[in-house]
């Protein structure tokens, strides 16, 4: 097993992290240059089989909004959800795939291969919803090592940059979610 990255598949941004050689968290900017990806996807109707993913959806969606699809982690774990294109029926853990295969290739070009993820969801999701984001993972070509809650990551990164002394309260105030 390699270095190990941790992602965050958000609502409506993701970004990829791993530990810097000291140790610390520290984000892994996208092939934009940015330190957040849109969590986008926009399904090209003009070049047959071609798919954006990031900044790049986001800027496509005002040529044609139906074949864009976002905030598609509100239905990871939801069987009765289809994004349907092309005849062809695109379930919200194939489209997350796409958003964790743009991370991946991303973060490979600076550092190298990225195979071992850690990817963070909200407190709240349940077995079927974390399952589904796991999934999503491997259809990503990925190997994910673990899911995490989203406020534990944050909790993780405060515990290792910052002393802790006493209680701490810990918060992700999210696109789509708010844990503590």
């Amino acid at each position: 097993m390699g270095t190990i990255a941790g992602i965050d598949l958000g609502t409506t941004f993701s970004a990829l992290a791993r530990l810097n050689e000291l140790g610390r968290p520290q984000i892994i900017p996208n092939s934009e240059g940015e330190r957040i990806t849109p969590s986008a996807v926009y399904f090209d109707d003009e070049e047959v089989g071609a798919i954006r993913v990031g900044l790049e959806a986001l800027n496509c969606r005002q040529l044609n909004p139906d074949r864009t699809v976002r905030w598609v982690k509100r239905h990871m774990g939801d069987s009765n959800w289809k994004k349907t294109l092309d005849g062809r029926d695109w379930t919200p853990e194939e489209i997350s795939s796409l958003i964790l295969k743009k991370l991946a290739q991303d973060g490979s070009m600076e550092y190298g291969p990225i195979q071992d993820v850690v990817i963070s969801v909200p407190a709240h999701f349940d077995e079927v919803r974390r399952k589904a984001t796991m999934d999503a993972g491997t259809l990503a070509g990925l190997n994910v090592i673990g899911i995490v809650n989203e406020p534990v990551a944050a909790a993780l990164y405060y515990a290792t940059t910052q002393p802790v002394n006493g209680r701490v309260l810990v918060y992700d105030l999210g696109g789509g979610t708010f844990d503590v």
